[in-house]
């Protein structure tokens, strides 16, 4: 009997020892953080005990440290400390308002504004916004400034207008909406003439053995309509390149139309009709298809016919009752090189025509072409 006592006794003072001993320890490292004064030390706190008995002493501590660390120096660094370390942290807005003081990026602006509306900081932060798209306006205006001659004096007033329409209303979205058409004709239903003359510029050319009929690939069965949805993705984005590439990263948006998108009275929607046909030449009062050489390693394959496309670009600010119309025939150049298959030469054909639109409206309205950009 005794020496169950014994054993029982033993039991609780080795359970004992061993409790005090862990919660001796966890107390040491919660001492030791608290100490230290250093977001590392608190944080191996939590690396050690992520349930322990300190941890919201420790989280309080750890925000009063990041805080303190902002506002004695106001680094982004020190800034995303806070947020990386303190996301629910009850000094958020006086840390993202430290942020709208020290960024350029628009985005954390606006952000702040909408999240915070009634922040004693909101007249402050409004000015920094304000102060943010005077700067994005002289960048235009000099942009104006060293324009080439093609710029437009009745386009650069419309874009003008439109800068300052969506500083007014802080827009930073332009929606665009494709409506495309296409026409497109075989050889064979050319004329009599006009494919007499399709064949006399074949037999003219260095390649003039190989007649135009008998070599020539048809061109409806090879142009995929189903390319468009994917070209016209890509157009959005060189778009976006084209018409803000010249302003500060993510200052504006550009967004294409689909069936999902919900448009308020002050969104500002771009109409981009466009009809693809046969690109044509005109020889002897009659228009007549272009002609294309294809050819793999520089040897002759076939002839194949080329496309081209007519745009109309209609613009209109209806809340001031402003509208811009541009209307422009875009050319697929003179030469495609890189392409898989006929297939992937018609897509190229376009997205050429798209470039050569959209380079010329970039002209337009006096903007400078990014260096990256090659839209030749």
């Amino acid at each position: 009997m005794q020496n169950k006592r014994g054993i029982v006794v033993i039991g609780i003072l080795i359970g004992s020892i061993l409790f005090y001993s862990f919660y001796l320890k966890e107390r040491l490292a919660f001492n030791k953080a608290k100490e230290s004064k250093s977001l590392a030390s608190l944080q191996s706190y939590f690396l050690d005990y992520p349930n322990g008995r300190y941890v919201k002493e420790v989280e309080i501590i750890e925000e009063q440290i990041a805080f303190k660390n902002v506002r004695k120096s106001p680094t982004m660094f020190n800034i995303h400390q806070y947020y990386k370390f303190c996301e629910k942290g009850s000094r958020m807005e006086n840390v993202r308002f430290e942020e709208v003081k020290q960024t350029f990026n628009v985005a954390v602006v606006r952000s702040f504004i909408s999240d915070y509306p009634t922040s004693k900081n909101l007249a402050q932060s409004k000015q920094k916004l304000n102060d943010l798209w005077a700067s994005e306006l002289i960048v235009y205006e000099t942009s104006v400034k060293n324009a080439d001659q093609n710029a437009d004096k009745k386009s650069i007033v419309f874009f003008r207008e439109l800068l300052n329409y969506m500083r007014s209303k802080d827009l930073s979205t332009i929606y665009i909406d494709f409506e495309s058409k296409i026409e497109l004709k075989d050889f064979y239903e050319y004329s009599k003439n006009a494919k007499a003359l399709a064949s006399l510029d074949c037999a003219n050319s260095s390649d003039k053995k190989y007649a135009l009929e008998s070599n020539l690939i048809p061109l409806k069965r090879n142009f995929s309509q189903g390319n468009l949805d994917v070209l016209e993705d890509e157009v959005v984005q060189e778009m976006k390149s084209v018409l803000f590439g010249i302003f500060s990263n993510d200052f504006f948006e550009i967004e294409m139309v689909n069936e999902n998108t919900k448009l308020g009275t002050n969104d500002l929607v771009i109409v981009i009709s466009y009809n693809i046909e046969n690109q044509e030449n005109i020889g002897q009062g009659t228009k007549y298809p272009s002609i294309w050489r294809y050819s793999e390693a520089s040897i002759f394959k076939s002839w194949f016919m080329g496309i081209d496309a007519n745009f109309n670009f209609d613009f209109n600010i209806r809340n001031i009752n402003k509208s811009y119309q541009f209307k422009y025939k875009g050319s697929p150049g003179d030469n495609l090189k890189g392409f898989d298959d006929i297939g992937d030469a018609y897509r190229m054909m376009v997205k050429n025509t798209f470039s050569d639109f959209i380079k010329n409206i970039s002209s337009n309205f006096g903007l400078k072409l990014p260096l990256k950009m090659d839209l030749e």
